[in-house]
């Protein structure tokens, strides 16, 4: 079965309407060798920034709305299912995707690491197959790099009262070989906040030797943001050009001033709203036809990065969707220790997170850092992650 940019529109009560309005079906195919079928499609969504349970998504509502007052995102969806949904066992097993990869095949099957698993060495010695698990990943991370195996969320971009907002974001490197351009992305590969003022002379770069030295301020002669391109240094406002060139080893900071934050609230938004969709919502439309009489129950699954997400969508109550029902029903936090992170806040930048001499204080490594109550001696703050 095979079929190219179909589309359909769910059917809405107006009187309470569902989050997910649109699943445009993109391609559709049998797995070789499985009973099951894969599914890419892109969901769309519309969420109320009135509504109780969107409260929580910073800078909601500085969104742009439609003529109902909703604002609009939408994230790339991709689902193995089986063919015959009766066969199937009823539980979505959801993955949050490691900056936009898909990793759970590889985890639980010993299955290669591919972006788009269709062929059956795709799926290595398909456990979760044979058991019947719904598998799905949508985009959660609208800085993701632009590659076409990649989950993205499509999210807008938030202003105050039409006029651009502008703020502080600092951008922190390492390099392994001697190089004179880097990105304000995360990893030189994530997608950067611009910058609102490439002559603002409180754009600053400094050095350091180690986590614990001073900071060395580079003169701002010495750097710009540019590119080097054919020979040439051409203005560019996601990248460093440092005349000197950059050395290995060493930690570089840039503190700037950007402009145009995405919604990034609205990526664990995203997840809420399809999960319960799928569980609730969904009642024999084109995605999954009669499947939806089966999903019952959903477990979600996220590895490093990811489990630090699922800890974070826990703790700022994301798991009730807008009907006040449970989204997840249980989640697997893998190798997320006590972590949270950057998914929701202005100039949010989801891919940092800690490490030892890299990405040093981000809100990664931030209390609370247990299941259990404890109290933060600094602030007197009791707390827990949920």
């Amino acid at each position: 079965m095979f079929l190219r940019l179909l589309a359909f529109t769910l059917a809405l009560l107006p009187a309470c309407p569902a989050a997910v309005t649109h699943i445009y079906l993109v391609d559709r195919t049998d797995i070789p060798g499985y009973a099951y079928e894969r599914v890419v499609a892109k969901a769309h969504f519309a969420v109320d920034p009135k509504n109780p349970a969107n409260t929580i998504i910073r800078d909601l509502q500085n969104a742009p709305r439609n003529e109902n007052g909703l604002v609009e995102f939408a994230a790339d969806l991709f689902v193995l299912k089986p063919r015959d949904p009766a066969r199937g066992n009823g539980v979505i097993l959801f993955e949050v995707s490691n900056r936009g990869h898909k990793g759970m095949l590889s985890m639980f099957d010993f299955a290669a690491s591919t972006g788009n698993p269709s062929q059956g060495g795709d799926f290595g010695d398909g456990y979760l197959l044979q058991q019947g698990y719904t598998l799905v990943w949508a985009g959660w991370q609208a800085d993701v790099p632009l590659n076409d195996d990649l989950m993205r969320l499509f999210a807008p971009v938030a202003k105050v009262n039409g006029q651009t907002i502008t703020g502080p974001v600092r951008s922190q490197w390492i390099v392994d070989t001697p190089m004179k351009t880097y990105s304000l992305g995360d990893r030189n590969t994530h997608i950067p906040y611009p910058v609102a003022n490439p002559d603002d002379p409180a754009n600053q770069l400094t050095i350091q030797d180690h986590p614990d030295s001073p900071r060395r301020t580079i003169p701002r002669s010495e750097w710009r943001f540019a590119c080097e391109e054919n020979g040439r240094v051409v203005p560019d406002n996601g990248r460093v050009y440092l005349a000197t060139g950059y050395i290995p080893g060493k930690i570089y900071e840039v503190v700037y001033t950007a402009k145009d934050p995405t919604v990034v609230g609205l990526g664990p938004a995203a997840i809420r709203d399809l999960i319960s969709f799928l569980k609730y919502e969904n009642d024999s439309t084109i995605l999954l036809g009669d499947q939806s009489r089966y999903l019952k129950r959903a477990i979600g699954f996220g590895t490093s990065q990811s489990g630090r997400f699922l800890r974070t969508f826990l703790y700022y109550g994301f798991n009730r969707d807008e009907k006040n029902r449970k989204v997840f029903d249980g989640v697997w936090a893998h190798v997320a220790g006590g972590g949270l992170g950057s998914f929701n806040h202005r100039f949010a930048q989801p891919s940092r997170d800690a490490h030892p001499f890299l990405n040093l204080l981000y809100p990664t490594d931030i209390f609370p850092f247990t299941d259990e109550a404890q109290t933060d001696p600094e602030t007197g703050l009791t707390d827990a992650c949920w």
